[in-house]
């Protein structure tokens, strides 16, 4: 025999079961319609704090119009059940999806996390904040769209208390430190509902509740290889420690949606997660357009960056200026006794070769021959020539050529904490307060 609820609803089967209620498949006798009614655990009754969030909820869900929130058909508080029933949503949550058939491809990931982002700002709008975004709680919708199925722990976005339990793999770093919360927590949530549908895998899954919050205040995922990089730009903004850094989600959701045609509509295998420490900074990828330079050598970094080397320069030109004092005193002085002096003074080859007095070259011989004594050793004589100065001692270009889900089955049953009970998931929907299985 069948249980019927309020002489209307009739349960039909269990098709859910987590940490707070249970949720069966139902029949609206009276339109005929199939609903989803979610029934509060008979041991939390006498929880104060469940009772009004179960309350809570449905005053949230019949506040919010909007196709991504699911609608609310009646409320049911009788003294032997206490039960929300709400519009039935075909198909399977991200969650499941994810489980059977892997990764969303990159452009229905952006697509659908766009659609959730604009669903949770018109819940912002609305005066609340959800409090458990999950992949368990967004069923899919169409081939674009998702729908937020529980607001278990939704409260009045004024409100800046710590909520009193929720899923810890996607716990914002402020709820972990227990410090005032705002919508930024939704945000956070998202950022990790968009890095899971791209690998398959929760990013904070494993070990115990506090590790798992402790990674979010000290650690932040890598980013995977496969993922777009202006997509991933999108997932750090989100996951952003402050949240104040975490953007507007009218503003992501429009990202994505700029995003989404130029990205691949092939999905990827599982990709494990990888985590890195929040205050070192993530990996540059580049490709350089010129070859990198050389390294350098201690030595060649000093010497480069010392001014040229000017006094090997004074030091070639004083000791040109003495083969000048030496060439005037051994050629100039001589021709003075039978010459007029003319020549004393002219600096360039032929005068310093001629010496006629001393050494008057034979008839028929060339008397330029010593012009050609320069050619043979042109290294050694400085002496300025017709065409100005050496610059042979030191050489500019020399300066310049010195200067020159990691535990392996996350894809199987069991790979994530949310939606199970708390005694058998030490990552299950379970912050803060006296809830079934400590």
């Amino acid at each position: 025999m069948s249980t019927v609820l309020a002489d209307r609803f009739e349960l039909r089967a269990e098709i859910a079961r987590g940490a707070v209620g249970v949720v069966w498949r139902g029949l609206d006798r009276v339109t005929g319609e199939p609903v989803a009614v979610k029934i509060l655990r008979e041991e939390l009754r006498g929880e104060d704090d469940i009772v009004e969030s179960f309350f809570t909820e449905a005053e949230t869900l019949t506040a919010i119009d909007h196709p991504g929130v699911i609608g609310v058909r009646d409320f049911i508080a009788t003294d032997a059940v206490m039960a929300l029933v709400l519009e039935f949503a075909e198909g399977a949550d991200l969650r499941e999806h994810l489980r059977r058939h892997g990764p969303l491809s990159a452009a229905e990931a952006a697509r659908r996390c766009a659609f959730a982002a604009e669903t949770l700002a018109a819940v912002h709008r609305a005066g609340y904040l959800h409090g458990d975004v999950k992949p368990g709680n967004l069923m899919l919708v169409g081939a674009d769209a998702v729908k937020f199925i529980d607001f278990g722990i939704a409260r009045a976005a004024a409100s800046t208390s710590t909520p009193s339990h929720g899923t810890p793999e996607y716990t914002a770093p402020e709820v972990a430190a227990g410090e005032p919360t705002s919508s930024g927590i939704d945000n956070y949530a998202l950022g990790l509902v968009l890095y899971e549908a791209l690998t398959g895998r929760s990013a904070y899954r494993g070990g115990s509740i506090t590790d798992v919050l402790d990674r979010h205040r000290t650690e932040i995922p890598v980013k995977p290889v496969a993922v777009d990089a202006d997509l991933w730009a999108v997932v750090e903004t989100l996951l952003a420690l402050d949240p104040r850094a975490r953007g507007d989600l009218d503003e992501i959701a429009a990202e994505l949606r700029r995003l989404a045609p130029g990205l691949s509509e092939q999905a990827t295998a599982p990709i494990e997660p990888e985590l890195r420490p929040r205050a070192a900074s993530a990996p540059i990828a580049h490709s350089p357009v010129t070859p990198a330079a050389p390294r350098l050598t201690a030595a060649e970094v000093r010497a480069a960056s010392e001014p040229p080397r000017r006094g090997l320069i004074f030091a070639g030109l004083g000791v040109a200026g003495l083969l000048v004092v030496a060439a005037f005193v051994l050629f100039a002085l001589p021709g003075a006794e039978g010459d007029d002096g003319a020549d004393a003074a002219d600096p360039s080859p032929t005068a310093e070769s001629a010496e006629p007095d001393e050494s008057p070259a034979p008839s028929g011989e060339p008397e330029t021959e010593p012009d050609e004594a320069p050619e043979e050793e042109p290294e050694e004589s400085t002496t300025p020539g017709p065409q100005g100065p050496a610059t042979d001692s030191v050489t500019p270009g020399h300066e310049t050529g010195d200067m020159s889900d990691s535990d392996g089955d996350q894809g199987g049953p069991g790979d994530s904490n949310e939606g199970d009970l708390v005694d058998q998931f030490p990552g299950s929907d379970l912050i803060g307060s006296n809830m079934p299985g400590g």
